[in-house]
């Protein structure tokens, strides 16, 4: 069996005051639990994570890092760099980084972030619009089917606390709306959803088990690597239900 995760910057080693070593990554910790359960048996996982990966670069790199691998599982978590609430879109904020002379690039950014909430609340911009979010889950879940996945697993969002909303006006809301989106696809699509927003509010909240209110922190990773395992552990356990949700879910 071949695992591909395909997230974004939660799946991967920070540094600094947010540090988390790769040895305590969820990717990393599912490897070595699945290795000491199964021994030769283990699935092989492939980690794939990137910052500030959105839903578009899935579909992007799907052929890529399912297809020519030939997965079996794909355990897409992404969502908060899409729905995130934004000052500059990336062509914008690429122009602002490169503008020159520097004192005038350093000027627009003291006022932006002088600024930020009032501009944030009056653009009511994200790197991906709602509408879009909703269309390319659907056609990651069409992919999944022609990959013929032995299962596509969804991990959702987690809820920014209140001060992260109130410097993002909006933050909480749109998490809402786009989970919403996940939760709405997983359904009777043979999609297997993670909610991990959900599991972390029941273990104590993102002052527990986040560093920054998104990051999730060495006993998250923990949690949500615990969750995969026992997920893949019901495919490797059950070939009857296995072969039943191939041909349900993805066929």
């Amino acid at each position: 069996m071949k695992i591909v995760v395909m997230a974004d910057s939660l799946a991967m080693a920070r540094e600094g005051e947010t540090n988390v070593p790769y040895e305590a990554t969820y990717p990393y910790l599912l490897d070595q639990w699945l290795r000491r359960r199964l021994q030769s048996e283990a699935p092989l996982i492939i980690e794939r994570g990137m910052r500030r990966r959105t839903i578009e670069y899935v579909l992007d790199e799907w052929y890529e890092l399912v297809d020519l691998r030939k997965a079996d599982v794909v355990v897409v978590h992404v969502g908060i760099v899409d729905c995130a609430p934004r000052v500059f879109l990336r062509r914008e904020r690429q122009f602002v980084e490169n503008l020159r002379p520097a004192f005038l690039r350093e000027s627009i950014l003291r006022n932006v972030h002088r600024h930020r909430r009032t501009i944030v609340k009056r653009r009511k911009k994200v790197y991906v619009p709602a509408e879009r979010f909703n269309a390319l889950v659907a056609q990651v879940i069409e992919r999944a089917k022609q990959s013929k996945l032995r299962s596509l697993v969804i991990v959702n969002i987690i809820t920014p606390p209140v001060e992260m909303d109130e410097r993002s006006p909006g933050f909480i809301s749109n998490v809402a709306i786009y989970n919403g989106i996940l939760k709405s696809h997983a359904k009777g699509t043979g999609v297997h959803l993670i909610d991990l927003d959900q599991m972390i509010k029941e273990a104590g909240g993102v002052e527990q088990l986040t560093m920054d209110g998104i990051h999730i922190n060495e006993a998250g990773h923990a949690m949500l690597a615990r969750e995969i395992e026992n997920h893949v552990l019901s495919l490797a356990d059950e070939p009857g239900r296995l072969e039943t949700e191939r041909v349900e879910g993805f066929a």
